[in-house]
């Protein structure tokens, strides 16, 4: 088999979207409706906000309407700046405001339910967005957030079965970005497209939707029209999403990432730096290091790469980046029995999730355990998803087992839904299929 490249990782979609997700509920708005609403910077006075509910608990220890609108904040907070500590802040005082009042409470169980997606606890997620569902069957965020959180560990059959319940109380953004998450893994991209369009042009019509809530559907969209080779689309949409949320940190690390797919260094540098100094996460440190290394600053190269492994060692105690740093291991063929432990342990968490199953496979193969990438891979390709990366690794597998029509299908597709899904990896997809031509 042809030598292959290094190259950085793409993160999968539903690492980075599950941790931001908009917790609030938003209000209905035709979909056919134009109006865009003046955005609200709230991310200006989060503190003050957050502040005045401290002292309205402090005072009143048995209010538990403030101790759940605390944890909202809290967790609005997190999203905003991705400090872990304010999930914990969080889940203690909507746990508080469970307990003060225990029935009829639903606010305060899917508040907790954030909190435990933020940490990728996904099973205790599970049982408190169940608990909301038992305390108000007539909301349809719930049933949604439970199909996201099935979804997290593979179980797409229920996912199927709580979305139609979602759809059928109330088709809210909330709603209907969940649906397209679940078409966009099963194969139907424009239908995901179309949702998510739906979806943000409802959410921007209303003034007093969190800014940070607002940037999430463009970043989304952002993603999705990458995925099928849009990218002056992708760039404008993050581009959008930052305009909305200036220190949005998932829309500069997707930005760094079609900058870099691209060959525009400069422009992914910027972008990856931005993203890093609001969290440095391992992707958007590799697009960095990437960068750099292409523009001639070796020793800043090395410098990001040294960060990257300080990451995993001292940067990774609740486990959020685990995925993201065995992609980026198994990508640049280092460290790689690390990688194919955490990979291993990710799909132990999540069953048979599509992105925990393409982690593990790609781990494998770079191990040389072929056997297992196999396996793993027939798993994470069963819905055909429309991710040039999944249909790359997909044929690079074919194609090491002599299954060359499948191979050629595979990479053909990964080039068809994006010529420039990977600088390095998009150049030996074609040069596997003139091997096999």
């Amino acid at each position: 088999m042809p030598s292959l490249r290094s190259a950085v990782p793409l993160a999968a979609i539903a690492l980075a979207a599950i941790a931001a997700w908009p917790a609030l509920q938003f209000h209905p708005v035709s979909a056919s409706r134009v109006y865009v609403a003046p955005v609200l910077p709230d991310y200006r006075y989060r503190d003050r906000t957050i502040a005045f509910y401290e002292r309205r608990v402090n005072n009143d220890a048995r209010d538990q309407v403030s101790a759940q609108m605390l944890a909202a904040q809290y967790m609005q907070r997190y999203r905003e700046n991705q400090d872990i500590g304010d999930i914990m802040r969080a889940i203690h005082q909507a746990r508080r405001a469970l307990v003060l009042q225990p029935q009829n409470n639903a606010g305060s169980a899917e508040v907790i339910a954030s909190g435990y997606t933020a940490l990728h606890q996904f099973g205790p997620a599970l049982r408190f967005e169940r608990a909301a569902y038992r305390a108000l069957p007539i909301g349809s965020n719930a049933p949604a957030q439970m199909a996201s959180l099935e979804m997290e560990l593979g179980d797409y059959a229920a996912a199927a079965r709580d979305l139609r319940i979602a759809m059928r109380i109330r088709s809210t953004p909330t709603v209907m970005a969940v649906q397209g998450r679940y078409d966009e893994l099963t194969g139907r991209m424009n239908e995901a497209r179309r949702l998510l369009q739906a979806a943000a042009a409802q959410t921007d019509a209303i003034a007093d939707n969190p800014a940070q809530a607002r940037a999430w559907y463009h970043f989304r969209l952002g993603e999705l029209a990458f995925s099928q080779g849009a990218l002056a689309q992708a760039e404008q949409d993050e581009r959008d999403a930052l305009a909305e949320f200036p220190s949005f940190e998932l829309a500069y690390r997707a930005l760094a990432r079609f900058c870099w797919a691209s060959k525009d260094w400069r422009c992914a540098l910027e972008a990856a730096m931005n993203a890093a100094n609001i969290a440095p996460i391992p992707e958007s440190l590799g697009y960095q290091a990437d960068a750099q290394a292409a523009l001639g600053d070796r020793a800043g190269a090395a410098q990001t790469r040294a960060l990257i492994f300080a990451v995993e060692r001292i940067g990774n105690a609740y486990r959020l980046n685990d995925r993201l740093l065995s992609v980026y291991f198994a990508e640049h063929r280092t460290h790689l029995d690390d990688a194919l432990r955490i990979a291993q342990r990710e799909a132990g968490l999540r069953g048979k999730e599509i992105y925990a199953q393409d982690t593990l496979a790609w781990a494998a193969a770079m191990n040389g355990r072929w056997t297992l990438a196999d396996r793993a891979m027939r798993l994470a390709i069963r819905f055909d998803t429309q991710d040039p990366r999944i249909q790359f690794h997909a044929g690079m597998i074919d194609y090491h087992f002599g299954r060359f029509s499948a191979a050629r299908r595979h990479l053909q597709h990964a080039l068809a839904l994006n010529p420039q899904f990977d600088p390095f990896y998009a150049d030996q997809a074609r040069k596997v299929l003139l091997l096999i031509h």
